[in-house]
């Protein structure tokens, strides 16, 4: 995936429906022509990280941003491990990317599950972009579990909630990383369904015995907890606190970038 000379890694992590706030993110760092060499994703980031590399354009990541509900994604099909069968999901994955391969993103693009029955990562950077997608984003409880190969896989965010270890064991030299779910102290986040009570739950466990974001040399931290997703107008606003977070830590990504595109030239 890498060549192992360093690069900038740009860290994709988990936070489900806030995940709308990576899309205004990625269209910053397009519409400023900041590339990272390679992308690793974790649940909803490894879903938006599958549709940046595929090469959808700024205009078309919010565009597809504004146009994705949670019923594109989600199929109730309640079995003995999941309420949520995945099928949707990466249907919706295969189509928009054209059901290319993870080795055939640009840029190249890693994702993070977890094996649930070996309680260890799984990190694929080969083989089908929305397979291991589905995968990734397969938060227990809710969606079934995926088996690929000899792993039957959960949710990345169970052991790494946004990816910096692992971009780093790919050979990062720096990494730019994108946290989504973090609630500032004493603030209250509405809780209106089951499926939201399973994910606030499963975010603030995470961020009790993870920061996920620590080695990380720019952290993008869009304020999303404070948007109510479920409201009209709630994806719109995840966006712009994506764009907004971005546009915040613009001089930090242009100086990491420039170093790297300096070195590639001595």
């Amino acid at each position: 995936m890498h060549d192992g000379k360093g690069g900038v890694a740009l860290a994709l992590g988990a936070g489900g429906v806030y995940g709308y706030a990576h899309v205004g993110v990625l269209s910053v760092l397009q519409e400023f022509g900041l590339w990272p060499d390679f992308v690793v994703g974790c649940s909803i980031g490894a879903v938006i990280g599958a549709f940046y590399g595929a090469g959808l354009t700024g205009d078309q990541l919010l565009q597809l941003g504004l146009g994705l509900r949670r019923s594109h994604l989600l199929d109730l099909r309640p079995t003995r491990m999941g309420l949520i069968g995945g099928q949707r999901l990466e249907g919706v994955v295969r189509l928009l990317t054209r059901d290319r391969r993870l080795e055939e993103m640009r840029p190249p693009l890693a994702i993070v599950a977890t094996d649930v029955e070996r309680g260890e990562k799984v990190v694929f950077t080969r083989g089908a972009a929305a397979k291991a997608a589905r995968a990734s984003s397969a938060m227990p409880g809710i969606f079934a579990p995926v088996r690929i190969g000899e792993h039957l896989l959960v949710d990345g965010a169970v052991l790494e909630r946004v990816p910096v270890r692992t971009a780093r064991e790919l050979g990062a030299e720096r990494v730019v990383a994108v946290v989504l779910g973090m609630m500032e102290p004493g603030q209250r986040v509405q809780v209106r369904n089951a499926f939201d009570v399973v994910t606030q739950s499963f975010d603030i466990m995470q961020r009790e015995i993870s920061h996920g974001h620590t080695g990380a040399d720019v952290v993008i931290a869009p304020p999303v907890a404070a948007a109510n997703a479920s409201a009209a107008g709630g994806a719109e606003r995840l966006i712009e606190a994506g764009r907004a977070a971005a546009m915040a830590q613009l001089d930090a990504l242009r100086s990491i970038m420039h170093r790297r595109e300096m070195a590639q030239h001595d």
